[in-house]
């Protein structure tokens, strides 16, 4: 992909390929930033429907990303656009689960840490591995009374 000229693939008819084309070679004559603008001005300007326009923009994004700076594709009027993007809903969402998730383990460490003193490393393993924030928080109810890591019960956190 990186040996094709991408200028060729700046048709806006050409809708599947537009989110690729910030991968491909640009013109020698265009610096990076113009070549990202010259991607995105194209990939606006494709003949679909606003949800595809922002799904076509979010992918163009993620993968110029890979190999330009992020911030060429971090123009407020351009994420706004990107929000229609059911894809750009679920990545977001998906983040914001994952940090909650990481949150919730990192404040039973540290409440069975302040507690408890030591905490074995496969223990913390096993923490670290838990997907679901109810058993995290099962297990956050769990460490608030306990006296020894033997005291936790395993079962009530289905891990």
């Amino acid at each position: 992909m990186y040996e094709l000229e991408g200028e060729s693939f700046l048709d806006p008819t050409a809708v599947g390929l537009l989110p690729f084309t910030a991968l491909m070679k640009p013109p020698v004559e265009l610096d990076t930033q113009t070549w990202v603008e010259k991607c995105i001005e194209a990939t606006q300007a494709a003949a679909v429907d606003n949800q595809m326009r922002a799904t076509l923009l979010f992918a163009l994004s993620v993968f110029g990303s890979l190999i330009h700076p992020p911030e060429l594709f971090q123009d407020p009027a351009l994420e706004a656009i990107m929000q229609e993007s059911p894809f750009y809903e679920r990545v977001i969402q998906r983040g914001i689960e994952q940090g909650e998730l990481r949150a919730k383990r990192d404040a039973v460490l540290k409440l069975l840490q302040r507690q408890l003193g030591h905490i074995p490393r496969p223990f913390a393993n096993r923490i670290n591995a838990i997907q679901q924030l109810s058993q995290l928080d099962a297990l956050f109810e769990k460490a608030l009374v306990a006296k020894s890591i033997d005291e936790i019960d395993w079962e009530d956190t289905n891990t």
